[in-house]
């Protein structure tokens, strides 16, 4: 008989070795984590296979059973789980029935274990915090600092990321923990973080909600001086003040890299980005070279003008520039934008004022050709419900014309409203698109395929590690500043990847990722882009940010690659889109600027999207007697001369002006250059002088016939969006 109960005990605690063994994986693999309080269910269990053990053991040694000595056998089980073990009652049994050894053995491992885990399930959270937040800290992770809705949000759904809570409360802890948010609870200092915080090269990330002094953030992680990025959620004005007022004490603070976000701005790009409105655009609309046909007319209607339709007017002004043909040449073609909003302090802004007032004032008395309009704008003070704003919207869409619709009103459920009343309107004509913003909360599943109304803007999607720290698109812009801007004191494999000539754009895109792989070039990468001033930074994050646009123009998609063999369109199918017979004889021809091919269409249009930049912030056209002969001595004694054409502090550029206009800088500064000299484009080919003056047209058509190689790098393929 105790052989065969032996062997039942055996079988029963090898059985329940392998659910607690199979719930702690299930468990860690759910996310649930190895110590639960779900654990103390097997104490029961465990308590009751021992009690019988020993009652197995008792009924050997001939013990008489009675109330008080069942009830003491509880002490002795109890013990068992402080790890003392009644040897005295279990011997006889062992050493008669072997197998109880394993029996016991086995038994008092399951009740140890469980113990062990149940005690540690009340701690459990902490302890995980504790080991969660040192692994990520070594991994240069994500600090969001303050506890705050926002930064709760972005901890809570970003992998590699830490909450700096300095001053919460033991409640507040626990309650961030059990939310899954690893917490580094330590004094905001400098001495204490220091300790804390040894690795360096995090990113700091710190939102408005937070109610944080910027400047004490910057001070203190600037003290560290360990290659932390600070990214704080402010404008463009508090960003101004800011970095003139920290990175002038270059004696003071030393390897600091300041950056600035906005919730509307990051939705802005994100919108421009994910949804140019070249992408919907029927193909009918444009002639072979990307130029609208004569008569065709791209509108955009703001539908409400709050925060978020504000910063959508701004970047789409900037970003979204047409061409067309008059008489052989190339000529701008602006976005007619109309404005909806029966509220008087939403149509008074400083951009309205800035295009309807400033820029003909600003621009009436000037030396170069006058720089085009960067968009026709109309104001409707109408209620949006009224019979008026109805029918203009229905004259809006039209075979000649095609439309966007941005609302945003005050809420989802009203803006998902009025979207579907401003759809009823267009049965039969699809050439509009209606986007609608909404902050989906609740995380719904808003878009459907093929559906005329697409929803932007939710906020959980907003705040991310890819919008704000990791934007690829901004890299991009990055890369090129490091490439091809020019650089003081850069290293050596830099000067060394920028003099080599012979490199294919390709080549030098493999070289360049090879070398980012190093963190300290990386780096090096950043603290080049902070340097420059910030309207070029600017400059060259929208121009990334335009590339999307360029592309659907061109009737491509650019794509995540999903992996290494994951390949879109090759660059002699894109090289059959874009046409520049320019690169063939290395813009040797003077003439070929103004010809009417894609790649000069292209070229024309970024020229138009930064005027509409600079105009945008505040930029005027340098005057002639301004731009004056320099002359600059190298090391070697070598005296270069040269006239600079534009002026940051006083937001002055030459080259605003029109593209055909440019011609008349480049013959202005030959004259003054070289007097006596002959200006003779047809000698282009051999005026290394002219060449150089004429880079102004070149740079944008070399950074064209790179746009495939970088997007390439950049882990990218193109796609042909089918476009009707």
């Amino acid at each position: 008989m105790y052989l065969a109960l032996g062997i039942i005990f055996l079988i029963v605690s090898l059985l329940m070795s392998a659910i607690i063994v199979y719930t702690a994986v299930h468990s860690v693999k759910s996310g649930g984590g190895l110590i639960t309080k779900k654990n103390m269910f097997y104490l029961a269990p465990a308590f009751l296979i021992i009690y019988l053990m020993y009652i197995t053991a008792g009924a050997y040694n001939g013990e008489r059973f009675d109330f008080f000595y069942c009830f003491s056998l509880i002490g002795t089980v109890l013990d068992a789980f402080k790890f003392d073990v009644n040897t005295d009652l279990l011997s006889p049994l062992c050493q008669a029935y072997p197998i109880f050894y394993a029996d016991f053995v086995l038994a008092f491992l399951i009740a140890v274990v469980t113990a062990i885990l149940s005690v540690a399930s009340f701690f459990s959270r902490r302890i995980s915090n504790y080991f969660t937040v040192r692994i990520r800290l070594r991994k240069n992770c994500d600090i969001v600092v303050g506890d705050s809705e926002c930064a709760v949000n972005y901890a809570a759904h970003t992998q590699n990321c830490v909450l700096l809570g300095a001053d919460v409360s033991n409640l507040r802890y626990s309650d961030l923990i059990r939310r899954g948010v690893p917490v580094l609870k330590v004094p905001f200092k400098t001495k204490p973080l220091s300790r804390k915080l040894k690795n360096g090269g995090y990113n700091v990330i710190v939102f408005r909600d937070g109610k944080i002094a910027y400047t004490k953030v910057i001070e203190i992680f600037s003290a560290l001086d360990n290659g932390n990025r600070i990214y704080l959620e402010a404008n463009q004005p508090e960003m101004k003040i800011l970095r003139e007022k920290f990175l002038t004490k270059a004696d003071k603070i030393s390897n600091i890299w300041l950056t600035g976000f906005s919730k509307y701005e990051l939705m802005a790009r994100r919108f421009v980005v994910d949804y140019p409105v070249t992408k919907y655009i029927p193909r009918s609309f444009f002639n072979d070279n990307f130029t609208l046909k004569n008569g065709k007319r791209i509108n955009i209607v703001f539908i409400g003008f709050g925060k978020v339709n504000y910063q959508l007017f701004r970047l789409c002004a900037m970003q979204f520039q047409f061409a067309q043909q008059i008489d052989g040449k190339l000529a701008s073609k602006p976005v007619n934008y109309h404005i909806y909003d029966n509220r008087d302090t939403s149509l008074h802004n400083e951009f309205f004022s800035r295009i309807l007032y400033e820029f003909d004032e600003e621009f009436k008395d000037c030396d170069f050709p006058k720089p085009e309009k960067i968009c026709e704008l109309k104001i409707h003070p109408l209620d949006i419900n009224s019979v008026d704003a109805k029918k203009d919207f229905k004259s809006l869409v039209t075979q000649d014309s095609f439309t966007y619709f941005i609302v945003s009103l005050d809420s989802d459920l009203e803006d998902a409203s009025y979207a579907q009343t401003v759809r009823r309107l267009f049965d039969g004509n699809d050439n509009y698109r209606i986007f609608v913003r909404a902050k989906n909360e609740n995380g719904e599943k808003l878009n459907e395929i093929n559906d005329c109304i697409t929803y932007f803007g939710e906020e959980k999607n907003l705040y991310s590690h890819e919008n704000i720290v990791n934007d690829d698109l901004t890299e991009l812009a990055q890369r090129i500043n490091l490439l091809y801007n020019n650089i003081s004191n850069p290293p050596e494999w830099l000067r060394e990847l920028k003099s080599n000539k012979d490199l294919t754009a390709e080549e030098q895109e493999k070289i360049l990722n090879e070398k980012l792989a190093d963190p300290r070039n990386r780096e090096f990468m950043l603290e080049s882009w902070t340097a420059l001033p910030y309207i070029e930074q600017a400059s060259n994050l929208y121009h990334a940010l335009n590339l999307p646009y360029k592309l659907n123009l061109m009737g491509f998609d650019m794509v995540k690659k999903s992996g290494e063999n994951d390949n879109g369109i090759s660059e002699a199918e894109f090289n059959e889109r874009y046409i520049n017979s320019g690169r063939e004889t290395g813009y040797g021809d003077y003439s070929f600027f103004f010809k009417n091919e894609s790649g000069n269409v292209l070229a024309y249009i970024e020229h138009l999207r930064w005027n509409a930049l600079y105009i945008l912030y505040d930029y005027k056209q340098m005057k002639k007697n301004c731009i004056t002969v320099v002359e600059k001595q190298d090391d070697n004694g070598n005296v270069s001369r040269m006239m600079p054409h534009k002026n940051i502090r006083q937001k002055q550029h030459a080259c605003l002006t029109t593209y055909y206009g440019l011609s008349e800088l480049i013959a202005y500064k030959y004259e003054k250059l070289y007097r006596g000299e002959i200006l003779n484009e047809a000698d282009y080919k051999d005026n290394a002088r002219l060449q150089e003056l004429s880079k102004i047209y070149a740079y944008d058509y070399m950074d064209l016939d790179r746009l495939y190689s970088e997007i390439t790098a950049m882990r990218y393929k193109l796609v042909d969006n089918n476009l009707r």
